[in-house]
């Protein structure tokens, strides 16, 4: 969800909740004051109908009907004795054929020798269509207030926030393999000011760190491969000699296998190092079908000596984007890793379709745990010339493409199964 409808929503709940309250408030509030203003004029009206029927004679025959809207006089035989009260009541409307609301005022007198008990009602027609009238134009406006904020709202929130999402921008073209500098917009906001400063001193310093990280890389990778060659070089002339016993030659043997390996071990962290340091950005479209076959033919000497019988069950012929090194890479790993762990007169059967390629092999038990079977220095098997990172080269390469690589095992088979 983005930050600026996630504020605008809060913003809105609470307006929302407010307005909700306002106009019950208000409700009421008009309601009280309608209703105020009408006892008032029940007991006015009270007053004066008290004081013309004890003035004047005829008034009982006549009723004057400007007070109120309804007056009923009870005569009663003796004093009721009524305290003076104001009720709601609904009564029935014969020219509406409905019921309407009433506010009435009972309250009993004596008029010359007679006592009675007399009721003025007043119609609340009026104030209810009133009542309802404000009600409706409050919710008008406030529908009114709610658009135009909405509206004025993400004017304002975008431009407002527009320097913030210019450096979001920036962030997420940023390559630390080809940096560029920064070229932030202009801001009065202080804070987008800091932000922006603050993320160019982290970045300089990210960039300024990686290369410092890939020269060393660089630099040791270099000064290693220098003295691993002469030593190399040199055991290799020491054992053209004729001068030294069996003994010294095994020796001699094992100390040039050992610096081979050191050689492959220095490579392959090296190339771990690039991985992680993000330095294969090109990338070519990679027909895997194509590509598992020539990897199996680059490698046929290796199946004959092991008579390994290698099948294709290819359904699709997917492509992908990969950095041509790192596709080498990978696929020449994983057939390797098949072919070395293979038994002789083993299979190997490769299966593909537009997701996945499967890899199944013949072999041994796994000698170690499959869930640390891609960690780094991890050896299945007594292989004295394997440096322990081949798997583990895999799966930096899957990990920076996003792929997934898992493994399982069932009975003579071993199962790698690469997704795209």
């Amino acid at each position: 969800m983005k930050l600026l409808i996630l504020s605008n929503r809060y913003y809105f709940i609470g307006l929302l909740v407010i307005s909700i309250l306002g106009e019950i408030l208000s409700y009421y509030m008009i309601k009280s004051i309608i209703n105020r203003e009408f006892n008032e004029q029940l007991f006015a009206e009270k007053e004066q109908l008290i004081y013309e029927l004890r003035e004047y004679d005829n008034l009982l025959e006549t009723l004057y009907l400007n007070i109120g809207d309804r007056i009923s006089l009870q005569k009663m035989d003796h004093d009721p004795k009524t305290e003076t009260h104001i009720k709601d009541v609904k009564i029935y409307d014969f020219y509406k054929k409905e019921e309407i609301s009433f506010r009435q005022i009972v309250f009993s007198d004596q008029v010359k020798d007679d006592f009675y008990i007399i009721t003025i009602s007043k119609s609340l027609l009026s104030s209810e269509d009133l009542i309802k009238l404000v009600t409706e134009i409050v919710a008008l406006i406030t529908f009114l207030f709610f658009m135009t904020m909405f509206l004025l709202s993400n004017i304002i929130s975008k431009k407002v926030w527009k320097p913030f999402y210019d450096t979001l921008s920036l962030i997420k073209k940023l390559n630390i393999v080809k940096p560029q500098s920064f070229s932030f917009k202009k801001t009065k906001v202080r804070e987008f000011r800091e932000l922006n400063s603050t993320i160019e001193t982290i970045t300089n310093q990210m960039v300024k760190d990686y290369n410092n990280l890939k020269e060393y890389t660089e630099n040791t990778s270099h000064e290693i491969q220098t003295p691993i060659a002469i030593i190399k070089n040199k055991i290799e002339l020491i054992i053209q000699g004729n001068d030294f016993s069996k003994d010294q030659l095994i020796a001699l043997n094992q100390i040039h296998k050992l610096i081979i390996r050191l050689s492959k071990l220095k490579d392959n962290l090296s190339l771990l190092s690039k991985i992680s340091n993000n330095q294969f950005i090109d990338v070519v479209d990679i027909n895997v079908a194509d590509y598992l076959k020539e990897m199996i033919k680059s490698v046929e000497e290796l199946i004959e000596m092991k008579n390994i019988d290698v099948s294709f069950y290819f359904k699709e012929a997917p492509i992908i984007r990969l950095n041509e090194t790192l596709a080498y890479l990978l696929f020449i790993n994983l057939i390797s890793n098949a072919i070395k762990h293979n038994i002789n007169h083993g299979k190997i059967i490769l299966e593909l379709t537009g997701d996945y390629v499967l890899i199944k092999n013949t072999g041994e038990p796994l000698p170690i745990a499959p869930e640390k079977l891609f960690e780094r220095f991890k050896k299945h098997g007594d292989k004295h010339n394997s440096t322990g990172l081949g798997l583990s080269l895999i799966q930096s390469i899957v990990k920076y493409y996003n792929f997934s690589i898992t493994y399982t095992n069932k009975e003579v088979w071993h199962i790698l199964k690469l997704k795209f």
